[in-house]
C-alpha cells in the first residue's frame, strides 16, 4: 500500500482534501510537521559551527607556535644561532693564538637583516687610547676550544688595519666597506 497511489476517499484520506487529488504515501510522510524540531536544518547549523569552531583554533594554535617559535629564537642560542649578549665581549685571537681584542658590538644590514662588521675594540686604559677595528663577519671564525673567535690575521698586520675612535666613527659607505674587505682577504692570504 505504501507505493500504491491512495484516492482522499480511501482509509488514508485527509480530512477537508480534494476528493479528486492523488498522493503516495511518501509524499505525506515528507511533509514537514510543525510538532517537532527539523533535525537536517538543526544538523547542518551545528556542522557549520563545528567548521567554524575549528578553523578558529588551528588559527589559535599556529599563532601561538609562531609566538613560541619568535621567544625561543630571541632567547635561546643553538648550533646556528647565538644571542648578541653573548657575542659581546667575547675574545678575538689572531691565527697564531695571541690576543687581538674583543668584540664590542656588530653591525647589522638593515635591509638584509645579516651582520656586516663586527667592531673589535683593542688596547686603551677605561677606554683612553682604545681603538675600533671594523672586521667583515665573514672573516671570523668561532673557536670552541679558545672560546673566542679567531680573525687570520697577526698583531702585526692588525696594527695596519683600518680603525677608528670611539668618538670617531666613520661612516661605513660603500668605499670604506670595500677597503676594510680587501684589507682582511690580503691579511688572511
Amino acid at each position: 500500500m505504501l507505493f500504491e497511489e491512495e484516492k482522499d476517499g480511501s482509509s488514508g484520506a485527509k480530512a477537508g482534501s480534494n476528493p479528486d487529488h492523488t498522493r503516495s504515501a511518501f509524499q505525506d510522510r515528507a511533509q514537514p510537521t510543525s510538532s517537532g524540531p527539523d533535525w537536517s536544518t538543526i544538523g547542518l547549523g551545528l556542522a557549520a559551527a563545528g567548521v567554524a569552531a575549528g578553523a578558529a583554533f588551528l588559527a589559535r594554535s599556529k599563532a601561538k607556535a609562531h609566538d613560541e617559535f619568535e621567544l625561543r629564537l630571541q632567547t635561546d642560542e643553538n648550533v646556528r644561532l647565538i644571542s648578541s649578549s653573548k657575542v659581546q665581549g667575547t675574545p678575538v685571537v689572531g691565527r697564531s693564538g695571541e690576543h687581538l681584542g674583543k668584540i664590542e658590538n656588530f653591525m647589522v644590514d638593515k635591509y638584509t637583516g645579516r651582520v656586516a662588521y663586527a667592531v673589535m675594540s683593542f688596547g686603551g686604559t677605561m677606554g683612553f687610547g682604545e681603538a675600533l677595528f671594523p672586521l667583515p663577519w665573514s672573516y671570523l671564525n668561532y673557536d670552541i676550544a679558545k672560546d673566542g673567535y679567531i680573525l687570520n690575521i697577526t698583531k702585526e698586520q692588525l696594527a695596519n688595519a683600518p680603525k677608528f675612535k670611539p668618538s670617531e666613527a666613520p661612516e661605513f659607505d660603500t668605499r670604506y666597506r670595500q677597503n676594510v674587505a680587501q684589507f682582511y682577504g690580503r691579511a688572511s692570504i
